[in-house]
């Protein structure tokens, strides 16, 4: 076939300007892109555990106009439990002969970022910039080594690096033997080795001075870390107290629980605190204002739980309203118990409304129940009973608010509170949600439980109410020589016996009522038998009998039913680990 040479050689030259342009083009660009072309570090360890680095970095703006190059560096690490920030100081940028750079420090995110140049001038071609600067908190204290774990260049620089360099001046010089270096290179979390480390050799024969440490044909987003090991004790260790303040000047969420004490504090001593009373308890031989025994425990200790309820089975007992019965029973050697109720008679208008839940809630199947037939059912009717007995004292006006309703509001209002101090602390000052953090919140935690747990506050009639209580418990407890001084006592008899037992319950002062009444009460109640037959039958057997009596109730029928910082040696080192690090690049 024939060729016209003419086309021919006009499609070629076209197709061969194209790539010539193309070729070039390309050529040009590569040519024109940014670079560092060397990366050199100077550090010097010191005595006082502060480190000076010293960065000259030449820095290759290829075609590009450009103001001048910033230098992040991180000074907020996530680590040991929470914040640990490294202290950045005595910064300064030079060129080649020693004149300043314009440059300003300024934070960014977990950074120090050093931005240098002048927004009005711009530069081009190759430039040196040497940054140095002082960093504490850096070091390492492991077993046998001061530890510094130093990322050279950082992993986040966005143009390439040719070289990277590193030497690290040792604070004294040491045997060979007793010092340790490492380095890695490449991306973040390579483990690969740097191409050189050597140590620098001291005048003295044998011992060395520092290391050196060199990476090649970084590119961007690859650097160089490095790790020197120094023998113990040589650099300074701060104490226990020092790294207290530290740590909590690095966690401000630290300062959480104080603050939350601090304000609940406050509240609590505006609205939760007692009004005065008469600051002297007198004892009573009687029960004050006709309270029931749940309502006198509740204004004692302002809570209402399973010694209430049991104090109120034994007060209606006594009263006449049911009969318990214990049979003990034994299975291959094994004794154990199980309690009846039956019920004597309906209640009446001389029950109060939680007595009556009660009696209702134990009998709701029949008029003869067993103990385990209460198991995962009665525990509805004992929140109700708690509520009522709530609900009851502060409706007598005994308290301004419902204990329980005050208890869920002020926590609620703490619980705002400590999210408040959270949110501002992670969103607007920065932190790391670790070990710190959640020490401070379970601490605070505790504290607003036990503020809104106070909240609850009597009124000046409940805090009279209180103290005739406590007289009424004093009088429980009052030993047989004491007796004498009190002229006026009622006598000591099975009946008063029965009758001050479930206030007795209640103020957790049973024993010490029953051992007043040794050779006077002698025989088993009427409402209250035991297959055991109560041979020398005392009243301290019996209120024995009635504590295990308590503790059976409570576990069967009142739970509810059940719902279904690294170091660089021993392996763990890498490229982009320990302190130091950060990127950079033109702006």
């Amino acid at each position: 076939m024939q060729i016209n040479n003419k086309k021919f050689k006009a499609v070629t030259s076209v197709l061969g300007l194209a790539l010539i342009f193309l070729c070039g083009n390309n050529f040009a660009l590569a040519v024109g892109e940014e670079k560092i072309d060397s990366f050199d570090v100077t550090v010097k360890m010191n005595t006082d555990a502060s480190v000076d680095v010293t960065e000259r970095i030449d820095y290759d703006f290829g075609q590009f106009q450009k103001h001048g190059i910033y230098r992040d560096i991180p000074v907020r690490y996530a680590a040991r439990g929470g914040n640990y920030n490294v202290r950045l100081s005595d910064v300064s940028v030079v060129d080649t002969d020693g004149a300043t750079y314009e440059f300003v420090v300024s934070d960014s995110g977990n950074n120090k970022e050093i931005k240098i140049g002048n927004a009005d001038t711009l530069v081009t071609g190759a430039k040196t910039y040497i940054i140095s600067y002082k960093v504490k908190r850096v070091i390492n204290y492991l077993g046998n080594y001061d530890e510094l774990y130093w990322n050279v260049t950082g992993n986040r620089f966005i143009v390439p690096i040719v070289q990277a360099s590193a030497q690290v001046s040792f604070p004294e010089v040491f045997r060979k033997e007793d010092t340790q270096i490492k380095c890695f290179s490449g991306l973040s979390g390579s483990a690969d080795a740097c191409d050189m480390a050597g140590y620098i050799l001291s005048s003295d024969s044998g011992f060395v001075g520092g290391a050196n440490f060199v990476a090649q044909d970084l590119s961007a987003g690859e650097g160089l870390t490095v790790v020197v090991g120094v023998p113990r004790g040589i650099i300074y260790q701060p104490t226990a107290s020092e790294v207290f303040r530290e740590t909590l000047i690095d966690n401000i969420v630290l300062f959480v629980p104080f603050l939350v004490f601090i304000l609940a504090f406050c509240i609590w001593r505006k609205r939760g605190k007692d009004p005065k009373g008469r600051g002297t308890i007198i004892t009573e031989f009687d029960v004050p204002d006709n309270v029931t025994p749940a309502e006198a425990g509740t204004m004692v200790d302002e809570k209402c739980d399973q010694k209430e309820l049991s104090a109120e089975i034994i007060e209606l007992a006594v009263k006449g309203y049911l009969k318990i019965r214990r049979q003990e029973k034994e299975m291959l050697f094994v004794k154990s118990a199980e309690y009846y109720f039956e019920k004597l008679k309906e209640a009446d208008e001389s029950l109060s409304e939680h007595e009556k839940i009660l009696l209702g809630g134990i009998f709701e199947k029949g008029n003869s129940v067993k103990l385990s037939d209460l198991k995962n059912t009665f525990y509805k009717k004992y929140n109700l009973f708690v509520k009522e007995v709530y609900g009851s004292v502060s409706q007598k006006g005994y308290f301004f608010k419902n204990p329980q309703e005050a208890r869920v509001k002020y926590f609620v209002i703490y619980l705002f509170i400590l999210i408040g101090f959270f949110l501002i602390i992670f969103n607007f000052l920065g932190g790391v949600f670790g070990a710190y953090a959640i020490l401070s919140l379970v601490v605070s935690f505790a504290i607003i439980g036990i503020f809104s747990f106070a909240m609850p506050q009597k009124t000046e009639s409940g805090v009279l109410l209180k103290e005739k209580i406590l007289g009424l418990k004093n009088y429980l407890t009052v030993a047989e020589k004491d007796r004498l001084e009190f002229h006026n006592a009622p006598e000591k008899n099975p009946e008063q016996f029965e009758k001050l037992l479930p206030y007795a319950i209640t103020l957790g002062v049973e024993k010490e009522w029953a051992k007043q009444f040794v050779g006077i009460y002698n025989a088993s109640p009427s409402w209250y038998e035991d297959s055991r037959g109560f041979n020398n039958f005392t009243a301290l057997y019996f209120v024995n009998s009635l504590g295990d009596f308590r503790s059976d109730f409570s576990s069967s029928a009142v739970t509810s039913p059940a719902a279904s910082g690294s170091s660089g040696f021993g392996g763990g080192g890498f490229s982009g680990g320990g302190f130091g690090g950060g990127g950079g690049g033109s702006w």
